[in-house]
């Protein structure tokens, strides 16, 4: 609550407008925290085309989420480096910017409220929308009463993919948000996810197997872009996404 009432009024006023669904552009991005010692990020470079589904992975601090905050303008990105089309991410007003992205973490904030109500906080009742609560709820898994209130730890990441599924935005970014899923709910949600051409999604995943089916997979490692390629066209290059398939199903199957 204290981080939300010390946001900048222009944060925290009425959202109109989306940005148009469009190629996301970042070029030669380089970022650095005020207190790094050196760049987080360093000469990132992407192409995502509008409508395609993103896979990013990579180790803990290889600057995945760093990213996100970066698209988010929780972190202010240099000039000329995160283009929406032909715009730069710094021209674009705050507002619009939030309003048109949908975000999902794996460690979501819940209201001791009903799951109706986490999924439609932050909206009024009377707001135009594209999506009804209960379409959203069951495109993220909830096969439960909307009335509910005691969630177990998948129920919350579900909760939490529900809220961005209701945003209806032209840009869905999901941080890590499949890590307490189980696999029938993961497999539900990415077929919803694949099923939607008209929205833009860029997903950080620990758990690979759900970013078989990405357009394109980019693998992060101490700042950089160290391989970028379709599942199958990473495994072919025997590289770091290689290892780390073969040590996820290697823990899989010890598990097992």
């Amino acid at each position: 609550m204290e981080e939300f009432f010390e946001l900048p009024q222009e944060e925290i006023q009425e959202q109109v407008g989306h940005l148009p669904l469009e190629d996301i552009h970042i070029e030669g991005l380089n970022f650095a925290y005020a207190t790094s010692k050196e760049p987080i990020l360093k000469d990132v470079s992407m192409h995502i085309p509008k409508g395609a589904f993103i896979g990013i992975v990579g180790g803990p601090g290889s600057g995945k989420s760093t990213l996100f905050k970066l698209l988010l303008d929780i972190q202010h990105a240099p000039k000329h480096s995160i283009y929406f089309g032909s715009t730069d991410i710094q021209d674009i007003p705050l507002s619009t910017l939030r309003h048109s992205i949908a975000y999902a973490s794996s460690t979501p904030s819940l209201l001791s409220v009903s799951i109706r109500e986490n999924i439609q906080f932050g909206y009024t009742k009377g707001k135009d929308l594209s999506m009804t609560i209960e379409e959203a709820a069951q495109r993220a898994g909830l096969f439960r009463d909307l009335g509910g209130t005691d969630v177990s730890g998948g129920q919350r990441q579900r909760i939490s993919l529900a809220r961005a599924f209701f945003k209806d935005a032209p840009y869905l970014l999901l941080d890590d948000a499949f890590s307490a899923l189980d696999a029938h709910s993961l497999c539900h949600i990415l077929d919803t996810l694949r099923s939607n051409t008209e929205q833009t999604i860029i997903c950080i995943s620990q758990r690979l197997e759900a970013l078989e089916g990405a357009d394109c997979i980019y693998v992060f490692h101490e700042g950089h872009i160290v391989e970028s390629g379709t599942h199958s066209e990473l495994l072919q290059q025997k590289g770091m996404y290689h290892q780390l398939v073969m040590l996820q199903k290697r823990g899989d199957s010890h598990e097992n």
